[in-house]
């Protein structure tokens, strides 16, 4: 078994070996699922398996946002068969949309930043969608599935990664939807609640604990008292920090 304690090691061994292959000051951490797509990009991956997805929302509904619920979710995806496995996250990846004005967004500043998305979902799922969207200079941490990953993304991973950054002087902006990305957002200099299908019902009980948070909708829905942001001002603050800088 995975300890938690090892988890958090090997995180913190691929955040910092990604550091020191990039002298850039300013990181961009973009959650997934609900976040830089509208909708949860597993349904694809459980609808082409024609698996039931009560499966992981019992383990959830049993552990919580614990670090044994993500090791448990990783276990059951583990237990199907290689081959398959990729076969599903190749082909349930073509159904994935991503927002046009993050893909605006992140082509915009890309020279500037370095780009990370954050998973707590399938890695390997994330990989083709990113790779379908020629997004390849986009850093991808991610684990989920034992027999190639050699760690997994809970709600602590987020912010251990975060904060590395943050001890390591980085300028950080973050974009997340849910309470799994509350450490994130809580440890980054610069942070984005992304309105969510679900009005980001989870998070929003501890949103306002974080005094510097703001909100991204591309809905008319607005959450009262979050101060409003749009993706072509966080472009303009990073290019203006990486001018201060």
């Amino acid at each position: 078994m995975l300890s938690e304690k090892e988890n958090i090691h090997r995180v913190k061994k691929v955040i910092n070996d990604l550091m020191a292959t990039s002298e850039k000051s300013i990181y961009v951490i973009i959650d997934g699922d609900r976040t830089i797509i509208p909708t949860d990009s597993t349904k694809f991956f459980f609808e082409y398996l024609n698996l039931d997805f009560n499966h992981i929302k019992s383990i959830f509904k049993q552990h919580g946002y614990s670090y044994a619920a993500f090791y448990n979710v990783a276990k059951y995806y583990s237990k199907i068969e290689k081959k398959k496995y990729k076969l599903a996250c190749a082909e349930s990846a073509k159904y994935v949309e991503i927002y046009p004005e993050f893909l605006s967004f992140m082509d915009a500043v890309k020279s500037e930043a370095q780009l990370i998305l954050v998973t707590s979902g399938i890695a390997e799922n994330w990989k083709n969608i990113i790779h379908r969207y020629s997004l390849d200079y986009m850093h991808i941490i991610g684990g989920s599935y034992f027999p190639e990953d050699n760690f997994i993304v809970d709600m602590n991973a987020k912010g251990i990664i975060t904060k590395a950054l943050r001890n390591a002087n980085k300028n950080i902006f973050a974009f997340g939807d849910s309470m799994i990305d509350y450490e994130m957002l809580n440890h980054a200099n610069f942070s984005y609640l992304v309105v969510n299908e679900r009005q980001n019902k989870d998070l929003i009980p501890l949103a306002r604990k974080i005094a510097h948070l703001q909100q991204i909708s591309f809905s008319s829905y607005l959450h009262p008292d979050i101060p409003v942001s749009y993706l072509k001002k966080v472009q303009k603050q990073i290019f203006d920090s990486q001018y201060e800088s």
